[in-house]
């Protein structure tokens, strides 16, 4: 048997019980899955907030290396801007992982 079809069995037994279930027991069923639907929710929010953050965080350190390499630091403004470049090349490595 494979594991997509245990999980259809899984889900026809859950929906037997709930089925067969009194109406405390499904209140009980359906706060549980309105819980479990607000942290997929937050978990979401966490995630999309994290992204954004990044790309924030991205922006500045471009907008720092250029700034220092228009005013006339070009060595501080690539060194700058390669140990960047570096850092984000390790976090998609990392997050392949």
């Amino acid at each position: 048997m494979s594991e997509s079809s245990g999980r259809g069995d899984r889900s026809k037994q859950a929906l037997e019980v709930y089925a067969s279930a009194d109406d405390q027991t499904r209140q009980v069923i359906e706060r549980e899955l309105d819980r479990v639907d607000a942290l997929d929710n937050r978990e979401v929010d966490l995630n999309a907030r994290g992204l954004n953050y990044g790309i924030v965080v991205t922006l500045a350190f471009l907008a720092s290396c250029v700034f220092l390499i228009a005013s006339g630091h070009g060595v501080e403004g690539t060194i700058l801007g390669v140990i960047f470049i570096v850092a984000l090349m390790s976090i998609f490595v990392v997050g392949r992982k």
